[in-house]
Protein backbone atom coordinates (compact mmCIF):
# COMPACT_ATOMS: atom_id res chain seq x y z
CA UNK A 1 0.00 0.00 0.00
CA UNK A 2 1.13 3.56 -0.50
CA UNK A 3 2.54 5.72 2.32
CA UNK A 4 -0.42 8.06 1.77
CA UNK A 5 -2.84 5.21 2.51
CA UNK A 6 -1.04 4.48 5.76
CA UNK A 7 -1.13 8.15 6.78
CA UNK A 8 -4.89 8.33 6.07
CA UNK A 9 -5.49 5.17 8.10
CA UNK A 10 -3.42 6.54 11.00
CA UNK A 11 -5.52 9.70 11.02
CA UNK A 12 -8.73 7.65 11.01
CA UNK A 13 -7.36 5.45 13.77
CA UNK A 14 -6.47 8.48 15.93
CA UNK A 15 -9.94 10.01 15.51
CA UNK A 16 -11.95 6.85 16.13
CA UNK A 17 -9.72 5.08 18.67
CA UNK A 18 -9.53 1.98 16.48
CA UNK A 19 -6.31 0.09 15.77
CA UNK A 20 -4.26 0.78 12.68
CA UNK A 21 -4.84 -2.57 10.98
CA UNK A 22 -8.58 -2.26 11.57
CA UNK A 23 -8.58 1.17 9.94
CA UNK A 24 -6.63 -0.15 6.94
CA UNK A 25 -9.08 -3.04 6.55
CA UNK A 26 -12.16 -0.80 6.84
CA UNK A 27 -10.72 1.54 4.20
CA UNK A 28 -10.15 -1.34 1.80
CA UNK A 29 -6.40 -0.61 1.63
CA UNK A 30 -5.41 -4.22 2.36
CA UNK A 31 -6.99 -7.66 2.62
CA UNK A 32 -7.62 -9.19 6.02
CA UNK A 33 -5.27 -12.08 5.16
CA UNK A 34 -2.38 -9.72 4.39
CA UNK A 35 -2.90 -7.72 7.60
CA UNK A 36 -3.16 -10.86 9.70
CA UNK A 37 0.07 -12.15 8.15
CA UNK A 38 1.86 -8.98 9.27
CA UNK A 39 0.39 -9.25 12.79
CA UNK A 40 1.42 -12.91 12.89
CA UNK A 41 5.01 -12.07 12.06
CA UNK A 42 5.02 -9.19 14.52
CA UNK A 43 3.71 -11.15 17.51
CA UNK A 44 5.04 -14.66 16.83
CA UNK A 45 1.56 -16.22 16.88
CA UNK A 46 -0.28 -17.86 14.00
CA UNK A 47 -2.97 -15.57 12.60
CA UNK A 48 -6.53 -16.27 11.50
CA UNK A 49 -8.29 -14.69 8.53
CA UNK A 50 -11.87 -14.66 9.81
CA UNK A 51 -13.29 -13.61 6.43
CA UNK A 52 -12.26 -17.02 5.07
CA UNK A 53 -13.08 -19.11 8.16
CA UNK A 54 -15.97 -21.30 9.27
CA UNK A 55 -16.61 -21.78 13.00
CA UNK A 56 -18.90 -24.50 14.31
CA UNK A 57 -21.57 -23.89 16.94
CA UNK A 58 -19.90 -26.57 19.06
CA UNK A 59 -16.72 -24.51 19.28
CA UNK A 60 -18.63 -21.30 20.10
CA UNK A 61 -20.40 -22.93 23.06
CA UNK A 62 -17.09 -23.32 24.92
CA UNK A 63 -16.99 -19.56 25.64
CA UNK A 64 -20.16 -17.77 26.89
CA UNK A 65 -21.37 -14.85 24.79
CA UNK A 66 -20.79 -12.28 27.54
CA UNK A 67 -17.19 -13.45 28.07
CA UNK A 68 -16.46 -13.39 24.33
CA UNK A 69 -17.66 -9.77 24.03
CA UNK A 70 -16.05 -8.59 27.28
CA UNK A 71 -12.62 -10.12 26.58
CA UNK A 72 -12.66 -9.76 22.79
CA UNK A 73 -12.06 -13.46 22.18
CA UNK A 74 -13.57 -15.93 19.72
CA UNK A 75 -13.32 -19.73 19.95
CA UNK A 76 -12.40 -21.12 16.53
CA UNK A 77 -12.33 -24.91 16.88
CA UNK A 78 -11.54 -27.79 19.21
CA UNK A 79 -9.31 -29.69 16.81
CA UNK A 80 -6.77 -31.94 18.51
CA UNK A 81 -8.47 -31.63 21.89
CA UNK A 82 -7.37 -28.00 22.22
CA UNK A 83 -9.45 -24.84 22.15
CA UNK A 84 -8.17 -22.66 19.32
CA UNK A 85 -8.88 -19.05 20.28
CA UNK A 86 -8.70 -15.76 18.34
CA UNK A 87 -7.55 -12.56 20.08
CA UNK A 88 -6.66 -9.14 18.73
CA UNK A 89 -3.97 -8.18 21.24
CA UNK A 90 -1.50 -10.93 22.23
CA UNK A 91 0.33 -8.53 24.53
CA UNK A 92 -1.57 -8.69 27.79
CA UNK A 93 -3.80 -11.60 26.72
CA UNK A 94 -2.42 -13.94 29.37
CA UNK A 95 -5.31 -13.29 31.78
CA UNK A 96 -8.01 -14.09 29.20
CA UNK A 97 -6.20 -17.25 28.08
CA UNK A 98 -5.73 -18.41 31.69
CA UNK A 99 -9.43 -17.80 32.41
CA UNK A 100 -10.55 -19.79 29.36
CA UNK A 101 -8.14 -22.60 30.20
CA UNK A 102 -9.53 -22.76 33.75
CA UNK A 103 -13.20 -22.63 32.76
CA UNK A 104 -13.01 -25.12 29.89
CA UNK A 105 -10.31 -27.42 31.25
CA UNK A 106 -8.73 -27.40 27.79
CA UNK A 107 -5.31 -26.30 26.62
CA UNK A 108 -5.58 -23.08 24.58
CA UNK A 109 -3.88 -22.34 21.25
CA UNK A 110 -4.04 -18.56 20.60
CA UNK A 111 -4.30 -16.90 17.19
CA UNK A 112 -3.98 -13.20 16.41
CA UNK A 113 -6.77 -11.49 14.43
CA UNK A 114 -7.47 -7.98 13.11
CA UNK A 115 -9.36 -6.26 15.95
CA UNK A 116 -12.16 -4.79 13.82
CA UNK A 117 -12.75 -8.06 11.98
CA UNK A 118 -12.73 -9.94 15.28
CA UNK A 119 -15.35 -7.73 16.92
CA UNK A 120 -17.61 -8.08 13.88
CA UNK A 121 -17.11 -11.85 13.79
CA UNK A 122 -17.92 -12.20 17.51
CA UNK A 123 -21.24 -10.38 17.00
CA UNK A 124 -22.22 -12.33 13.90
CA UNK A 125 -21.05 -15.74 15.18
CA UNK A 126 -22.92 -15.58 18.48
CA UNK A 127 -26.02 -14.23 16.75
CA UNK A 128 -25.90 -17.27 14.45
CA UNK A 129 -25.50 -19.51 17.52
CA UNK A 130 -28.54 -17.90 19.16
CA UNK A 131 -30.60 -18.61 16.02
CA UNK A 132 -29.60 -22.28 16.07
CA UNK A 133 -27.24 -22.15 13.07
CA UNK A 134 -24.80 -25.11 12.95
CA UNK A 135 -21.89 -22.83 12.01
CA UNK A 136 -20.88 -19.27 11.22
CA UNK A 137 -18.94 -18.42 8.07
CA UNK A 138 -16.99 -15.31 7.10
CA UNK A 139 -17.87 -13.36 3.97
CA UNK A 140 -15.39 -15.28 1.77
CA UNK A 141 -15.68 -18.69 3.47
CA UNK A 142 -17.15 -21.83 1.95
CA UNK A 143 -18.95 -24.67 3.76
CA UNK A 144 -16.55 -27.04 5.50
CA UNK A 145 -13.49 -24.85 4.97
CA UNK A 146 -12.53 -24.67 8.66
CA UNK A 147 -10.34 -21.85 9.97
CA UNK A 148 -8.04 -20.01 7.57
CA UNK A 149 -4.61 -19.72 9.15
CA UNK A 150 -2.53 -16.83 7.83
CA UNK A 151 1.26 -16.75 8.05
CA UNK A 152 3.94 -14.31 6.87
CA UNK A 153 4.40 -16.45 3.74
CA UNK A 154 1.16 -14.99 2.34
CA UNK A 155 2.89 -11.68 1.66
CA UNK A 156 4.21 -11.83 -1.88
CA UNK A 157 7.03 -9.30 -2.29
CA UNK A 158 8.44 -8.31 -5.69
CA UNK A 159 12.08 -9.14 -6.31
CA UNK A 160 14.54 -6.30 -5.85
CA UNK A 161 12.07 -3.78 -4.42
CA UNK A 162 12.48 -1.92 -1.15
CA UNK A 163 9.46 -2.25 1.09
CA UNK A 164 8.78 0.46 3.66
CA UNK A 165 7.09 -1.04 6.72
CA UNK A 166 5.52 1.22 9.33
CA UNK A 167 5.65 -0.67 12.63
CA UNK A 168 3.76 0.21 15.80
CA UNK A 169 4.77 -1.94 18.78
CA UNK A 170 1.30 -1.66 20.31
CA UNK A 171 -0.48 -2.06 16.93
CA UNK A 172 -2.38 1.12 17.73
CA UNK A 173 -1.76 4.83 17.44
CA UNK A 174 -1.19 7.26 20.25
CA UNK A 175 2.20 5.89 21.33
CA UNK A 176 5.64 7.32 20.71
CA UNK A 177 7.16 3.95 19.82
CA UNK A 178 6.46 3.96 16.07
CA UNK A 179 9.38 3.21 13.82
CA UNK A 180 9.90 2.95 10.08
CA UNK A 181 12.04 0.14 8.67
CA UNK A 182 13.42 -0.06 5.15
CA UNK A 183 13.64 -3.71 4.17
CA UNK A 184 15.55 -4.65 0.98
CA UNK A 185 13.90 -7.73 -0.50
CA UNK A 186 16.12 -10.53 -1.81
CA UNK A 187 15.15 -12.93 -4.55
CA UNK A 188 12.24 -15.12 -3.39
CA UNK A 189 12.81 -18.84 -2.95
CA UNK A 190 10.27 -21.01 -4.73
CA UNK A 191 7.71 -22.37 -2.31
CA UNK A 192 9.13 -20.52 0.69
CA UNK A 193 9.81 -17.10 2.22
CA UNK A 194 12.43 -14.60 1.19
CA UNK A 195 15.73 -16.16 2.21
CA UNK A 196 19.01 -14.59 3.27
CA UNK A 197 21.69 -17.08 2.20
CA UNK A 198 24.74 -17.84 4.36
CA UNK A 199 27.85 -15.83 3.68
CA UNK A 200 30.76 -17.15 1.58
CA UNK A 201 32.20 -20.30 3.11
CA UNK A 202 29.64 -20.29 5.95
CA UNK A 203 28.14 -23.77 6.45
CA UNK A 204 24.40 -24.21 6.68
CA UNK A 205 23.24 -24.18 10.31
CA UNK A 206 20.58 -26.76 11.05
CA UNK A 207 17.97 -26.16 13.75
CA UNK A 208 15.40 -28.66 14.97
CA UNK A 209 12.10 -26.91 15.81
CA UNK A 210 9.93 -29.03 18.14
CA UNK A 211 6.33 -27.92 18.74
CA UNK A 212 3.03 -29.79 18.69
CA UNK A 213 1.19 -26.88 17.06
CA UNK A 214 1.71 -27.05 13.28
CA UNK A 215 1.09 -23.31 12.82
CA UNK A 216 3.85 -22.43 15.28
CA UNK A 217 6.25 -24.91 13.65
CA UNK A 218 5.53 -23.43 10.22
CA UNK A 219 5.84 -19.83 11.41
CA UNK A 220 9.15 -20.38 13.21
CA UNK A 221 10.58 -22.59 10.45
CA UNK A 222 9.84 -20.00 7.74
CA UNK A 223 11.37 -17.23 9.82
CA UNK A 224 14.56 -19.17 10.52
CA UNK A 225 14.84 -20.31 6.90
CA UNK A 226 14.59 -16.66 5.86
CA UNK A 227 17.63 -15.96 8.04
CA UNK A 228 19.82 -18.59 6.41
CA UNK A 229 19.18 -21.59 8.66
CA UNK A 230 18.44 -25.13 7.58
CA UNK A 231 15.34 -26.16 9.54
CA UNK A 232 13.97 -29.55 10.51
CA UNK A 233 10.78 -29.99 12.57
CA UNK A 234 9.21 -32.52 14.94
CA UNK A 235 5.66 -32.55 16.39
CA UNK A 236 6.38 -34.39 19.65
CA UNK A 237 9.10 -35.33 22.11
CA UNK A 238 9.61 -38.88 20.92
CA UNK A 239 10.21 -37.88 17.31
CA UNK A 240 12.48 -35.05 18.47
CA UNK A 241 14.77 -37.46 20.32
CA UNK A 242 14.84 -39.79 17.32
CA UNK A 243 15.79 -36.96 14.96
CA UNK A 244 18.55 -35.68 17.26
CA UNK A 245 19.97 -39.21 17.62
CA UNK A 246 19.92 -39.76 13.85
CA UNK A 247 21.45 -36.40 12.96
CA UNK A 248 22.39 -33.99 15.78
CA UNK A 249 21.43 -30.40 14.86
CA UNK A 250 23.31 -27.23 15.69
CA UNK A 251 20.50 -26.27 18.10
CA UNK A 252 17.15 -27.59 19.33
CA UNK A 253 14.30 -25.06 19.70
CA UNK A 254 12.07 -27.00 22.07
CA UNK A 255 8.52 -26.36 23.27
CA UNK A 256 7.97 -27.27 26.94
CA UNK A 257 4.49 -28.80 26.51
CA UNK A 258 4.73 -31.76 24.13
CA UNK A 259 2.78 -34.99 23.61
CA UNK A 260 4.33 -38.47 24.06
CA UNK A 261 7.43 -37.16 25.86
CA UNK A 262 7.30 -33.86 27.78
CA UNK A 263 9.60 -31.07 26.63
CA UNK A 264 11.50 -30.91 29.95
CA UNK A 265 12.01 -34.67 29.78
CA UNK A 266 13.40 -34.30 26.24
CA UNK A 267 15.86 -31.67 27.49
CA UNK A 268 16.86 -33.91 30.40
CA UNK A 269 17.51 -36.88 28.12
CA UNK A 270 19.56 -34.81 25.70
CA UNK A 271 21.75 -33.61 28.56
CA UNK A 272 22.07 -37.08 30.13
CA UNK A 273 23.23 -38.73 26.88
CA UNK A 274 26.97 -38.21 26.21
CA UNK A 275 26.26 -38.24 22.46
CA UNK A 276 23.87 -35.25 22.60
CA UNK A 277 24.77 -33.30 25.75
CA UNK A 278 26.70 -30.69 23.75
CA UNK A 279 23.69 -29.82 21.54
CA UNK A 280 22.38 -26.44 22.79
CA UNK A 281 18.68 -26.33 23.72
CA UNK A 282 16.48 -23.23 23.70
CA UNK A 283 13.11 -23.83 25.35
CA UNK A 284 9.81 -22.13 24.45
CA UNK A 285 6.72 -22.04 26.65
CA UNK A 286 3.31 -20.44 27.03
CA UNK A 287 2.61 -22.24 30.33
CA UNK A 288 5.68 -22.27 32.56
CA UNK A 289 6.23 -18.54 32.91
CA UNK A 290 8.46 -16.41 35.11
CA UNK A 291 12.11 -16.22 36.11
CA UNK A 292 11.90 -19.21 38.49
CA UNK A 293 10.93 -21.60 35.71
CA UNK A 294 13.58 -20.03 33.47
CA UNK A 295 16.29 -20.49 36.10
CA UNK A 296 15.24 -24.08 36.84
CA UNK A 297 15.23 -24.86 33.10
CA UNK A 298 18.80 -23.63 32.87
CA UNK A 299 20.12 -25.25 36.05
CA UNK A 300 18.19 -28.55 36.16
CA UNK A 301 17.67 -29.22 32.45
CA UNK A 302 20.62 -27.46 30.82
CA UNK A 303 18.61 -25.06 28.63
CA UNK A 304 20.77 -22.31 27.17
CA UNK A 305 17.83 -19.90 26.94
CA UNK A 306 14.14 -19.82 27.86
CA UNK A 307 11.65 -17.92 25.69
CA UNK A 308 8.07 -17.20 26.73
CA UNK A 309 5.24 -17.24 24.19
CA UNK A 310 4.09 -15.06 22.55
CA UNK A 311 7.46 -13.87 21.29
CA UNK A 312 8.57 -11.44 18.64
CA UNK A 313 10.11 -13.30 15.73
CA UNK A 314 13.02 -10.88 15.46
CA UNK A 315 13.78 -11.46 19.15
CA UNK A 316 13.58 -15.24 18.66
CA UNK A 317 16.11 -15.10 15.81
CA UNK A 318 18.39 -12.80 17.82
CA UNK A 319 18.41 -15.16 20.79
CA UNK A 320 19.00 -18.24 18.63
CA UNK A 321 21.96 -16.46 17.02
CA UNK A 322 23.29 -15.49 20.46
CA UNK A 323 23.13 -19.08 21.75
CA UNK A 324 24.85 -20.43 18.63
CA UNK A 325 27.60 -17.84 18.99
CA UNK A 326 28.04 -18.59 22.70
CA UNK A 327 28.27 -22.36 22.10
CA UNK A 328 30.27 -22.23 18.86
CA UNK A 329 33.45 -23.49 20.54
CA UNK A 330 31.84 -26.75 21.60
CA UNK A 331 33.42 -29.61 19.73
CA UNK A 332 32.41 -33.23 19.33
CA UNK A 333 31.98 -35.20 22.54
CA UNK A 334 35.24 -36.70 23.72
CA UNK A 335 36.62 -37.97 27.02
CA UNK A 336 36.77 -35.03 29.41
CA UNK A 337 38.19 -34.27 32.80
CA UNK A 338 34.81 -35.26 34.19
CA UNK A 339 35.07 -38.72 32.62
CA UNK A 340 38.56 -39.19 34.03
CA UNK A 341 37.51 -38.11 37.53
CA UNK A 342 34.45 -40.38 37.38
CA UNK A 343 36.69 -43.35 36.53
CA UNK A 344 39.07 -42.36 39.34
CA UNK A 345 36.17 -42.00 41.79
CA UNK A 346 34.90 -45.49 40.98
CA UNK A 347 38.37 -46.95 41.55
CA UNK A 348 38.72 -45.19 44.89
CA UNK A 349 35.26 -46.31 45.98
CA UNK A 350 36.06 -49.91 45.07
CA UNK A 351 39.29 -49.66 47.07
CA UNK A 352 37.40 -48.42 50.12
CA UNK A 353 39.00 -44.97 50.07
CA UNK A 354 35.67 -43.26 50.65
CA UNK A 355 36.78 -39.71 51.44
CA UNK A 356 39.02 -39.55 48.35
CA UNK A 357 36.22 -41.07 46.26
CA UNK A 358 33.77 -38.36 47.43
CA UNK A 359 36.25 -35.65 46.45
CA UNK A 360 36.94 -37.17 43.01
CA UNK A 361 33.25 -37.72 42.25
CA UNK A 362 32.46 -34.16 43.34
CA UNK A 363 35.03 -32.94 40.78
CA UNK A 364 33.43 -35.21 38.14
CA UNK A 365 30.04 -33.60 38.77
CA UNK A 366 31.53 -30.10 38.67
CA UNK A 367 32.93 -30.92 35.23
CA UNK A 368 29.74 -32.62 34.02
CA UNK A 369 26.65 -31.83 36.16
CA UNK A 370 24.41 -33.89 33.84
CA UNK A 371 26.19 -37.22 34.36
CA UNK A 372 23.67 -39.53 36.04
CA UNK A 373 26.42 -42.08 36.71
CA UNK A 374 28.55 -39.52 38.55
CA UNK A 375 25.64 -38.57 40.82
CA UNK A 376 24.89 -42.28 41.42
CA UNK A 377 28.49 -43.08 42.38
CA UNK A 378 28.68 -40.02 44.63
CA UNK A 379 25.49 -41.17 46.37
CA UNK A 380 27.03 -44.59 46.99
CA UNK A 381 30.16 -43.00 48.44
CA UNK A 382 28.17 -40.62 50.65
CA UNK A 383 26.04 -43.49 51.93
CA UNK A 384 29.18 -45.46 52.80
CA UNK A 385 30.41 -42.35 54.62
CA UNK A 386 27.20 -42.21 56.69
CA UNK A 387 25.93 -39.06 54.93
CA UNK A 388 22.53 -40.62 54.29
CA UNK A 389 20.48 -37.53 53.44
CA UNK A 390 23.16 -36.12 51.14
CA UNK A 391 23.26 -39.56 49.50
CA UNK A 392 19.48 -39.46 49.10
CA UNK A 393 19.75 -36.13 47.27
CA UNK A 394 22.41 -37.51 44.91
CA UNK A 395 20.39 -40.66 44.18
CA UNK A 396 17.37 -38.45 43.44
CA UNK A 397 19.42 -36.35 41.03
CA UNK A 398 20.68 -39.48 39.27
CA UNK A 399 17.16 -40.79 38.60
CA UNK A 400 16.00 -37.31 37.66
CA UNK A 401 18.66 -37.26 34.95
CA UNK A 402 17.97 -40.85 33.88
CA UNK A 403 14.43 -41.95 34.73
CA UNK A 404 15.11 -45.66 34.02
CA UNK A 405 18.39 -45.85 36.02
CA UNK A 406 17.61 -49.19 37.70
CA UNK A 407 20.54 -49.48 40.18
CA UNK A 408 19.97 -45.91 41.41
CA UNK A 409 16.23 -46.54 41.80
CA UNK A 410 16.86 -49.70 43.88
CA UNK A 411 19.40 -47.94 46.10
CA UNK A 412 17.16 -44.89 46.54
CA UNK A 413 14.17 -47.07 47.51
CA UNK A 414 16.29 -48.93 50.10
CA UNK A 415 17.51 -45.63 51.57
CA UNK A 416 13.98 -44.22 51.71
CA UNK A 417 12.81 -47.36 53.57
CA UNK A 418 15.79 -47.23 55.94
CA UNK A 419 15.01 -43.61 56.89
CA UNK A 420 11.29 -44.20 57.42
CA UNK A 421 9.95 -42.78 54.14
CA UNK A 422 7.89 -45.89 53.40
CA UNK A 423 5.51 -44.33 50.86
CA UNK A 424 8.39 -42.82 48.89
CA UNK A 425 10.11 -46.23 49.00
CA UNK A 426 7.00 -47.91 47.57
CA UNK A 427 6.69 -45.29 44.84
CA UNK A 428 10.37 -45.69 43.89
CA UNK A 429 10.17 -49.49 43.84
CA UNK A 430 7.22 -49.27 41.47
CA UNK A 431 9.39 -47.16 39.16
CA UNK A 432 12.24 -49.65 39.56
CA UNK A 433 9.96 -52.54 38.59
CA UNK A 434 9.07 -50.78 35.35
CA UNK A 435 12.78 -50.16 34.65
CA UNK A 436 13.98 -53.68 35.60
CA UNK A 437 16.31 -55.10 32.91
CA UNK A 438 15.04 -58.69 33.18
CA UNK A 439 12.53 -60.99 34.90
CA UNK A 440 14.90 -61.91 37.73
CA UNK A 441 15.46 -58.28 38.68
CA UNK A 442 11.73 -57.58 38.37
CA UNK A 443 10.90 -60.46 40.74
CA UNK A 444 13.43 -59.20 43.28
CA UNK A 445 11.87 -55.72 43.23
CA UNK A 446 8.40 -57.22 43.54
CA UNK A 447 9.51 -59.12 46.66
CA UNK A 448 10.88 -55.90 48.21
CA UNK A 449 7.65 -54.13 47.38
CA UNK A 450 5.50 -56.83 49.02
CA UNK A 451 7.66 -56.66 52.16
CA UNK A 452 7.06 -52.92 52.43
CA UNK A 453 3.34 -53.18 51.77
CA UNK A 454 2.91 -55.89 54.38
CA UNK A 455 4.99 -54.08 57.03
Amino acid sequence: MSPEAVVRAEATSARSGTKLCSALLAAGEATEGALVAILSERHGWPGVDLSRSEISAEALRHVPTAVAFADGILPLSTEGGRLHLALSAPDGAERAIAEVRFVTGMEVSPYVAVAGALQQAIGEAYEALEHGEPAWRGADASPGCGIAVATPAERMLPEGDEVVVVVDDEIETGTDRDETLSVPVAKPVAGGPTAIPPGPGEPARRILVVDDEPEIRTLVARTLTAHGFEVDTAPDGEEALARVAARPPALVLLDAMLPRIHGFEVARRLRADPRTREVPVVMMTAIYRGWRFAQDAREAYGAEDYIEKPFRLDDLVRRVEAVLEATATRGPVKPSGGDLMLRRGKELLLAGRIEAAVAALGEAISADPYSADAHHQLARALRAQGEHFRAMTSFERAVELRADFFPALRSLAALYAEKGFRRKAVETLERAMAAAPDAVARDAVRANLLELLEA
